[in-house]
């Protein structure tokens, strides 16, 4: 006879190379408190990184709207109790606008400039090996190592010898030394992320290697193009130490223009925060319009490098 109660079974041995079943308190989802707590964690941080982003931003809006009065309250607000405009009717009382089309002209050079030179000789160093490659390579990233400073009097002297200080000529060159590196360094990942196969597909067709690079490659680089050009256009659009030794008279760009309003006498801290302002204007429009070509690039660039 067989009896109705069965014993308890012991657990049998597993084949070699299964993982033997999951009983018990194993078997169990992971608490629900300690992935609540990691997400608030990861929001906490995230929230923390937009502020210390986007914090000054939202000051320098705000200062720019405040009346005189509440610049240097022992207890500023965010919000202004009182919206006034007169930072910026003092701004516009200025060369501003001159300011701002020295900037646009000298940026747009610089980025056009920078793209061309940059792809074509980005281009060269990851699809060719020719003698010095290797040099090149380690020049274009030891050129960021030194401060920008220290090309200041051999510019300043190159520049002058022909007669290009005070215009904005000089400016666009001397911001190619600046960008013209980068946008180099940055298209040869993105030139090394496009499959060679394609090019040499080109060539059996009867395309040559411009025609390869001009029909195959550049439109595959719209991503890198676009970031890369936003970077140029940031860099010159901002700079000020070059600029504000080579402009002179009315050739001067915003940055060197707002410096004007801090005197011996005075600073024009509402007029500063207006004109910085406007001057962070066309970088957001410029980011917002490029911004998922730029979200791609960060992405394709960094694939090989």
């Amino acid at each position: 006879m067989f009896s109705l109660h069965t014993a308890e079974q012991a657990p049998q041995p597993s084949a070699p190379g299964r993982t033997p079943p999951q009983t018990g308190a194993a078997t169990r989802a992971t608490p629900a408190g300690g992935t609540i707590a990691w997400r608030a964690g990861r929001v906490v941080a995230l929230a923390l990184i937009v502020f210390f982003a986007i914090g000054p931003i939202l000051w320098m809006m705000a200062s720019s709207l405040r009346p005189a009065g509440e610049l240097f309250q022992a207890h500023p607000s965010l919000v202004p109790s009182s919206v006034t405009f007169t930072w910026y009717q003092e701004v516009f009382r200025t060369d501003a606008l001159r300011w701002f089309a020295n900037s646009f002209v000298v940026a747009v050079c610089t980025t056009a400039i920078s793209l061309t030179v940059g792809t074509a000789a980005g281009y060269a160093v990851a699809r060719f090996t020719f003698p010095g490659r290797r040099i090149l390579l380690a020049c274009l990233g030891i050129s960021y190592l030194f401060p920008a400073i220290l090309l200041l009097v051999p510019l300043y002297l190159v520049l002058a010898a022909l007669g290009l200080v005070g215009g904005l000529a000089g400016i666009v060159i001397a911001h190619l030394t600046i960008t013209v590196p980068l946008t180099t360094w940055l298209m040869k990942s993105f030139v090394e992320a496009v499959p060679k196969e394609l090019e040499e597909a080109a060539r059996v067709d009867g395309l040559g290697y411009l025609g390869g690079f001009l029909r195959i490659t550049l439109p595959l680089l719209r991503t890198g193009l676009a970031t890369t050009a936003m970077v140029a256009f940031i860099l010159s659009w901002d700079e000020f130490l070059l600029a504000s030794v080579i402009a002179q008279g009315d050739n001067v760009t915003a940055p060197v223009g707002m410096a004007g309003l801090v005197t011996s006498f005075d600073i024009r801290w509402g007029a500063i925060m207006a004109l910085s302002t406007l001057v962070t204007i066309p970088v957001l429009v410029l980011f917002f319009v490029l911004q998922r070509y730029f979200e791609k690039g960060l992405t394709i660039g960094g694939v090989k490098g």
